[in-house]
């Protein structure tokens, strides 16, 4: 009797641990890029690649999640700057330097920044659901290491280049998602001297 209900608790305690390791939720992703032959691209292909390795976790526990994650090519930055703005699509990633020179924008908010040959920005729209964002960038951290060896130029890659504060506003998304992901590092690590 005592057996079951321990059991039974273990389960249940384990079924809700494995929730905060994978996808929480179905993700629809279209991420707006200027050409297939730059990193633009390059990053939105990993990006896609390592949330479908998320959701493959989640399935593996029991989820029932879907991700739909696309690539779209548009002509210029001031097409998918606008695009974001006014909401027709959420995701882009583009130069840092396309962002640099224009005024600021209260629309579009960053999700991380990838420090590649140049730096690139994964940029949203403000209206974008915070646990998305959250979910986005918990499987992008979960998977650094394989995402370090996609590429080359992504070997530098680690969790303190790629949330940063910098120009562009960060989404509340990431906000929130990095205070969550400092402290569960703090409590799953003891540093020794």
């Amino acid at each position: 009797m005592y057996f079951k209900s321990l059991f039974i608790l273990i389960c249940i305690f384990v079924f809700k641990l494995n929730t905060l390791i994978a996808l929480t939720q179905d993700l629809s992703l279209t991420i707006l890029v200027r050409s297939p032959v730059t990193m633009e691209y390059v990053l939105a292909k990993s990006v896609c690649k390592l949330l479908d390795r998320e959701l493959r976790i989640s399935h593996s526990f029991g989820g029932s999640n879907t991700l739909d994650c696309f690539t779209r090519l548009d002509s210029s930055a001031d097409e998918i700057i606008k695009k974001i703005e006014q909401n027709q699509f959420q995701y882009a990633i583009i130069k840092k330097s396309e962002l640099a020179n224009r005024p600021s924008n209260l629309a579009i908010r960053s999700i991380l920044y990838f420090p590649a040959d140049e730096d690139y920005v994964f940029i949203t729209n403000q209206n974008v659901d915070p646990s998305v964002i959250k979910d986005i960038n918990y499987g992008i951290l979960n998977h650094l290491l394989e995402f370090r060896y996609l590429h080359d130029a992504f070997y530098g890659f680690d969790e303190e280049s790629l949330i940063v504060k910098q120009d562009i506003p960060m989404h509340m998304g990431t906000l929130r998602f990095s205070d969550e992901w400092k402290s569960d590092k703090k409590r799953r690590f003891i540093e020794v001297d």
